[in-house]
């Protein structure tokens, strides 16, 4: 098991010293495949929030790569640039996660803390939806039934199914977790997220929820799946459905520095100059002369080199042509990159992340679920009709929590909020435009999610895409391995759902 925290480090230290003196009888069972009742669900908690939530930690070649929050200029990844768009398979390994939530929720219930059983649910709905939203059906019936039932071969669930369950389980992980607060109840100092608060995992369960059901606007009218129903329920009914309120609120993974749990752009970036900001972000800063800019970026290479005491940035991007621009007093040099070699020979005076906020061993906290993500959805769904409300007002919140994560001053957020660009006008583009430059480098997947699903913000599709289409992929492939063991149950899926291929460019269900 991966031990991510300091202290259960020292415990975990402590325990293997004491058993040193023990006799060679004690050892019968095997340690690395413990029993039922010898690991207390606290300890198993951290190993699922490590293996969940730490899998998300920012990879820049991935979805930041896939959002065109970056580009790339490496030898390895230059040639794909913004499009790093590999069309690949999928991986079914959060069911490795799944067991380990199973024997969480089994001890919980041995020592009588229900409350696990609601953290697990949660766990449960977070990877489901990581493999149905990249692929479509998966199992999920049928899934880990190898043990208990000699299944083998999971038949698929269809998406919609998933769906509707998973909405389910956090209607009943928040009844769960609402009785374990009144109770006082806490899950201990495995919970690296909340600190063994449960408040905390009821807040990120309904925040859960909320985005689930945004993920479905193009399903609002179907009566099964009653969308605008749930929303209004949560919304309406704060003391029974609690709410993030502020970034304290925040699901949050905070690293250590240490050997294996330090922050991933750490070994990425800090000697490596390879990654700059992509201009599909780039532009939107630009629309909106976005202050976070200077948060993020760091000077050139170039400027530096031409002027070491100049303060200002000096930052270049990639779009069409090779010019320059001035805004928010900061010199621009842009560049469009639409090929490998093109690339390797501009490269170097493109900006980089800035390496002085990101590439320390620790770095900054990587939000999972966050207010300002909750606010954006909430705005989106007033703005859609679902429900009553006001949207400028959580429009504003949403930008205003992003803004105090980057530690913007209050002045300049609110000089921002009443700029003739950035004042709500009623548009859902203006919602789905922050929110995206809020998801910078946080939320995994979620931020290229919203992209398929709404087209906001319009990607840049180059002409050396990886994908032979040109298009840029809307999901990924079922594993390999399924084809090798589950070939009958996963040739099913793929006949029902896309005509039999299982090609990168098929619409899965969510998105029809």
């Amino acid at each position: 098991m991966k031990i991510t925290n300091n202290k259960l480090i020292t415990m975990v230290a402590g325990i293997f010293f004491f058993s040193a003196c023990q006799p060679l009888s004690e050892y019968e069972v095997n340690p690395n495949s413990p029993s039922e009742g010898q690991v207390p669900p606290t300890l198993i908690l951290t190993n699922v929030i490590a293996n969940t939530l730490g899998a998300y930690r920012p990879i820049v070649g991935t979805y930041n790569g896939w959002a065109q929050y970056i580009a790339s200029i490496s030898s390895q990844q230059g040639d794909i640039s913004f499009q790093g768009y590999l069309g690949s398979e999928a991986s079914f390994s959060p069911y490795s996660v799944l067991r380990d939530v199973a024997s969480m929720e089994f001890e919980g219930d041995r020592i009588n803390t229900p409350a696990y059983s609601g953290i697990a649910n949660f766990f449960k709905v977070y990877c489901l939806m990581d493999m149905t939203m990249q692929m479509g059906d998966i199992p999920m019936n049928d899934a880990l039934k190898g043990k208990s039932e000699s299944n083998f071969t999971p038949k698929y669930d269809s998406q919609k199914d998933v769906f509707m369950n998973c909405l389910s389980l956090l209607e009943e992980a928040n009844s769960i977790l609402g009785d374990a607060v009144t109770r006082k109840v806490s899950v201990g100092s495995g919970d690296l997220i909340y600190g063994g608060d449960v408040a905390g995992w009821q807040k990120a369960v309904n925040a859960l929820r909320l985005r689930i059901l945004i993920n479905l606007s193009k399903k609002v009218d179907d009566t099964d799946l009653k969308i605008k129903e749930q929303f209004a329920e949560i919304l309406n009914n704060p003391s029974k459905y609690p709410l993030f309120t502020s970034n304290d609120d925040n699901m949050t993974f905070k690293w250590y520095d240490i050997e294996g749990n330090r922050y991933l752009l750490f070994y990425q970036l800090a000697n490596s100059d390879y990654y700059r900001i992509g201009n599909t972000y780039y532009n939107l800063i630009k629309k909106y002369n976005d202050p976070r800019i200077s948060v993020i970026a760091e000077r050139t290479k170039e400027a530096v080199t031409a002027n070491p005491d100049n303060i200002e940035f000096d930052i270049i991007i990639t779009i069409i042509t090779i010019h320059t621009t001035v805004f928010h007093n900061i010199k621009f040099y842009i560049i469009w990159i639409s090929g490998y070699r093109l690339f390797r020979t501009l490269g170097n005076k493109a900006s980089i992340y800035n390496r002085t906020y990101y590439c320390t061993p620790t770095g900054e906290p990587m939000i999972l679920l966050g207010y300002s993500e909750l606010c954006f959805n909430i705005a989106e769904a007033i703005n859609r009709g679902w429900i009553q409300g006001d949207a400028e007002e959580q429009y504003e919140k949403g930008i205003r929590a992003s803004m105090q994560f980057y530690g913007i001053s209050e002045s300049v957020i609110s000089e921002y909020l009443h700029s003739s660009v950035v004042a709500y006008g009623g548009q859902l583009e203006q919602i789905l435009n922050q929110k995206y430059i809020a998801f910078f480098n946080n939320s995994g997947w979620e931020p290229f999610y919203n992209i398929r699903r709404t087209g906001i913000p319009v990607l840049n599709i180059g002409d050396n895409m990886n994908n032979p289409s040109g298009k840029i992929p809307v999901r990924w492939r079922y594993p390999q391995t399924e084809y090798q063991t589950n070939e009958a149950n996963v040739q099913e899926a793929i006949k029902r759902q896309f005509d039999g291929t299982d090609g990168v460019d098929n619409l899965m269900w969510l998105l029809q």
